[in-house]
């Protein structure tokens, strides 16, 4: 029996091979799809679980002949620590530097982070438990990615320059505050083009006079001499050997460029995570059962069940 929660960054869809891999700890309040393979009559059987308070318990998946096609054991926690990482860092596999300790944007942009959750240093999996809180101009929109890699995200919007405190609560307990500094287009000194050629991207990205990053700022492009008709901060692209063109970026005065071998590709923003949708699932067929919850009230499952011929 596995999980939806797919931590991998190679957008495939991991829990049809039905490993024995639960992500647990859960972090309270997040909705997940357990995955088991029945091999009495070939099919593919899933069910909905939420996980709705704190504890551990045991979970075993019965098909219609009371059979267990599956068992393990699910922990659901509250969390104590949010990290923000950014996108961008991430999407350049730049993992070492993509946390952040604060939101330093520029005024007039929006910003994108990945948000994790932990406990006592125990990272917690699944989404749709964010909320957040910040000055009253100030925009935090919550976004969840459910296809592929199920992550937890927030984006941030500010029209003006200023700072504050952003509050960042999970499952609507208040977890994290984090500082929020908005800057001037003044502020940029500098732009630099990164590139990682496994991952077929050039990201832009600008620094203030200090070194310190801000996030949040789009670019014009020029690729091979040819002016780009959209602006963003990254430059996805398709890979041919041999085939060398120059990308550059410009935001203002500041500029930079990289040497990419590519046949072709876009202007793109890490403000786009993928296919993102809303929590909750449809109704299914019944009969299925998820048996042994006896974790004395601390973990309880609610349940849509839905079955797949395996073809």
């Amino acid at each position: 029996m596995t999980d939806d929660v797919d931590l991998t960054w190679d957008f495939v869809l991991t829990p049809v091979r039905f490993e024995d891999n639960l992500h647990s700890p859960y972090v309270r309040g997040t909705m997940v799809t357990l995955w088991a393979h029945s091999s009495d009559d070939k099919e593919d059987l899933r069910v909905r679980g939420h996980a709705v308070g704190e504890g551990t318990a045991g979970l075993r998946l019965l098909d219609p002949r009371g059979h267990e096609v599956g068992r393990g054991v699910a922990e659901v926690r509250v969390p104590d620590a949010i990290e923000l990482d950014a996108h961008g860092s991430l999407i350049l596999r730049r993992d070492d530097e993509a946390k952040v300790a604060e939101v330093r944007m520029l005024a007039g942009g929006e910003a994108t982070y990945l948000v994790r959750y932990f406990r006592e240093g125990r990272e917690l999996h699944g989404n749709g438990v964010l909320a957040g809180a910040g000055p009253a101009d100030v925009t935090l929109q919550p976004r969840t990615t459910f296809l592929f890699e199920n992550r937890e995200w927030l984006t941030v919007g500010a029209p003006a320059a200023e700072t504050g405190m952003l509050e960042l609560a999970a499952d609507q307990v208040k977890v994290a505050t984090v500082p929020l500094v908005v800057v001037p287009e003044s502020a940029i000194a500098d732009v630099v083009v990164l590139t990682e050629g496994d991952w077929l991207a050039a990201l832009a990205q600008a620094y203030d006079g200090n070194g310190e990053r801000i996030f949040g700022v789009d670019y014009m492009w020029n690729v091979a001499g040819a002016m780009q008709t959209a602006d963003g901060d990254l430059y996805r692209y398709q890979f041919k050997s041999g085939r060398f063109e120059m990308v550059r970026a410009q935001r203002g005065v500041h500029s930079d460029s990289a040497m990419i071998q590519s046949e072709g590709g876009f202007v793109d923003s890490t403000n786009h995570v993928g296919c993102t949708a809303g929590g909750g699932g449809g109704a299914g067929g019944g009969g299925w059962l998820i048996a042994g919850l006896a974790a004395l009230g601390l973990v309880r499952v609610r349940v849509r069940v839905r079955r797949r011929r395996a073809g």
